[in-house]
C-alpha cells in the first residue's frame, strides 16, 4: 500500500526541479511567520506534503543520494514541529518550537537545490 501511495506522490523528472524550487520557495515563506495563525498550519501542511512528493519522486528517479531520505525526514519533522506550536501553553514552548520550525527550513532552503542538481546528475548517468 505504501508503494502505491509513494507512486501517487511522484511526478516525472521534468517536474522535479520546479518542485525542488517550490519546496525551497515555501520554506522561505514559512521562516519569515511569526504567528500562528490556518494560513500558516495550512501552509506547513502543504510544505510537508510537497516535501514527502520531492522525496518519493526522487526514490522513483533513482537518485542513490540520501536526499529522498532526508526529504521524507524533513516531512515528517515539519508535521511534528507544527503540533508543537499548535500545542504550545506558554510563550517559551512557542518560541522553542517556532526555532526549531525555522531550523528545520532552513535545512530545506538549503538542500532544495541539490535535489534539482541530482535530477540533472540521475538524468545524465541514464543516458
Amino acid at each position: 500500500m505504501l508503494t502505491c501511495i509513494a507512486l501517487m506522490l511522484t511526478v516525472g523528472a521534468a517536474e522535479l526541479p520546479s518542485l525542488a524550487t517550490e519546496v525551497e520557495a515555501e520554506a522561505r515563506t514559512l521562516s519569515a511567520q511569526t504567528e500562528v495563525t490556518p494560513t500558516f498550519l495550512a501552509g506547513v501542511q502543504d510544505f510537508s506534503q510537497d516535501s514527502e512528493q520531492l522525496s518519493a519522486s526522487l526514490r522513483q528517479l533513482g537518485v542513490a543520494q540520501d536526499l529522498p531520505c532526508i526529504f521524507h525526514g524533513i516531512s515528517e519533522d515539519a508535521l511534528v514541529h507544527m503540533r508543537e506550536l499548535q500545542e504550545a501553553d506558554t510563550a517559551t514552548e512557542r518560541d522553542m518550537a517556532f526555532s526549531a520550525l525555522r531550523a528545520l527550513l532552513d535545512d530545506a532552503i538549503l538542500i532544495a537545490p541539490m535535489a534539482a542538481a541530482a535530477v540533472a546528475d540521475a538524468q545524465t548517468a541514464h543516458e
